[in-house]
């Protein structure tokens, strides 16, 4: 018998928070394929890249804001 893990993510609630208002302010999809752009595995939707990469932001800047993200995010993928 197989039974697979399927992995958990661990994101801070001020990183949900700054990712879905990234999401709402660039009206990012779920189907969005920015895992590329924002160095993120490939394996994840839009919106998990989204989460994944706002977290690693945060713990390389603790001290960032929504407009440092959103400057962030447009110069990862600038089809934004």
């Amino acid at each position: 018998m197989n039974h697979f893990v399927t992995p958990q993510l661990f994101i801070s609630k001020q990183a949900k928070q700054l990712g879905l208002e990234l999401i709402h302010d660039f009206c990012i999809q779920r189907t969005a394929r920015l895992a590329f752009f924002l160095d993120v595995n490939p394996t994840f939707n839009g919106h998990q890249a989204i989460f994944i990469w706002v977290e690693h932001h945060l713990q390389a800047n603790p001290h960032a804001e929504l407009c440092d993200l959103h400057r962030a995010f447009t110069r990862c993928v600038p089809e934004y």
